[in-house]
């Protein structure tokens, strides 16, 4: 399909002329006198140029007025200047405001079919990276952070202001299969950053010479097996992002040199001399407690702080409440379209099934099970017998008995605590909020905020 150019001079003969030599080039070229008369064509939305040549001095409108006209009908294409060769400063100046580049008057033919193969090379390389940005972000948009309750709200709230900060350094923290790397992912692709890459690594899966040897490179020799030189990720992610998964898994001596870099961003291939520098987002995830890791002296401080300059904790699965459903019917349509499968939900049953299972894996674990089920089911909608849960080797609720409290080996505190206040609250239903929290010993606020924080408005309502 030939290009089409856009040309526009007040001097008829100079556009006939241009018109004439470039459609025996190949394209596609209308010449206009009068400047509004493009301006014109274009709000008529029958036509798009892929490049706009124009004289500077015109009447009505010079080139750089229509050039910020064209940008305010978002027509963003090459455009290249014609000038006298007293205006070249002009030109120039033209440039700094968006101008692709200008051609000195009287225009040299060859030159301007140079500069005409170079704009739309450019351009539709340009277009080839907006479109890649934008199926990303189709792929990975804030709302697909899917879920209602307060946690996720938050999480995408985060994320958005996030979005403009391209910069800082952001923690990912959450349990395992609580979707720590989509949220990453969701942040650069969102991001000024977004046309850029995404690398990630997960540090965990390296010892920690190759880990070292991945993130900063190295040069030939370095080591027995080095015999050429390579790039490290922090090079490969120049201007882009670079997510480091598990980075509780670090060396303190790694450690130290990543807050190197973070400091100062130079760094060092392994066995260079040359300081090398890297304009890269950081973004970190773990699933530890490294204020923890701090205290146990298995993670620097200095670090940490650097790193955690703003928290993003994802919640777990058991504290989404219905959120739970909203995942699951959300990846039931997933399902669908990659099975061919015309799946409706889930009975009244199964929803209470999955809303009962404490989820130890998280998003992770539910999808598996809501693959499994799909290619299982025999009905058109899910029931319990298709859903088949992991047994609970770590209770998030506890069993009541008797003679009190019970739980097998393995239960966190804060499962332990969660539970406690559950049963707690359900028991004494009767009582004030004021003689609960008394007699758990804590304040009437902390018990009003462990109550959002485990998701136990369901309980009881005062």
């Amino acid at each position: 399909m030939s290009k089409q150019i856009f040309v526009v001079d007040d001097e008829p003969k100079i556009g006939n002329l241009f018109k004439n030599v470039l459609e025996r080039d190949g394209y596609d070229v209308e010449a206009f006198v009068n400047p509004l008369s493009l301006v014109e064509k274009i709000e008529e939305g029958t036509e798009e140029p892929d490049v706009v040549v124009a004289d500077m001095i015109m009447p009505d409108m010079d080139g750089v007025e229509l050039m910020e006209e064209l940008r305010e009908q978002e027509v963003d294409v090459p455009f290249i200047i014609m000038t006298a060769h007293s205006s070249v400063q002009t030109a120039v100046e033209a440039m700094r405001q968006g101008a692709f580049h200008y051609l000195e008057k009287p225009v040299n033919l060859e030159e301007m079919r140079a500069l005409l193969e170079k704009a739309i090379e450019l351009y539709g390389a340009q277009q080839e990276l907006q479109q890649i940005k934008t199926e990303q972000q189709k792929k990975y948009p804030i709302e697909g952070i899917l879920g209602e309750s307060d946690p996720i709200v938050e999480v995408r709230e985060t994320l958005e202001t996030l979005c403009g900060a391209s910069s800082t350094t952001v923690l990912f923290t959450g349990e395992t299969g609580t979707g720590k790397n989509l949220a990453a992912k969701t942040l650069h692709y969102n991001s000024p950053r977004a046309e850029e890459s995404f690398t990630d690594i997960d540090c965990a899966s390296l010892p920690d010479n190759l880990l070292e040897a991945e993130l900063f490179g190295y040069e030939e020799g370095a080591f027995t097996d080095a015999r050429d030189s390579k790039e490290g990720l922090i090079e490969v992610a120049d201007g882009g992002t670079l997510f480091l998964d598990e980075i509780d898994s670090m060396s303190l001596a790694l450690q130290a040199k990543l807050l190197s870099f973070l400091e100062s961003r130079e760094f060092r291939r392994l066995g260079g001399v040359e300081d090398k520098t890297a304009n890269v987002r950081v973004l970190c995830a773990t699933n530890s407690d490294l204020e923890e890791s701090v205290q146990e002296g298995s993670f620097r401080k200095d670090l940490f702080f650097r790193i955690n300059v703003v928290n993003v904790e994802l919640p777990p699965l058991r504290r989404m409440g219905d959120d739970v459903i909203l995942i699951a019917n959300h990846l039931v349509k997933d399902f669908n379209r990659e099975f061919g499968s015309e799946v409706k939900g889930f009975t009244d049953a199964a929803k209470q099934k999955l809303l009962d299972h404490s989820w130890p894996g998280n998003v992770r674990e539910l999808r598996n099970v809501i693959e499994r089920a799909m290619i299982f089911a025999n009905g058109d909608r899910i029931s319990t017998e298709d859903l088949t849960l992991a047994p609970p080797s770590r209770l998030s609720d506890g069993k009541r008995t008797s003679d009190g409290f019970r739980f097998p080996l393995g239960n966190t505190l804060e499962e332990v605590e969660k539970a406690y206040i559950r049963d707690t609250l359900e028991a004494r239903a009767d009582d004030s909020y004021a003689d609960i929290a008394d007699d758990l010993g804590i304040s009437k606020k902390t018990l009003w905020d462990k109550r959002k924080r485990y998701n136990l408005d369901e309980v009881v309502d005062r």
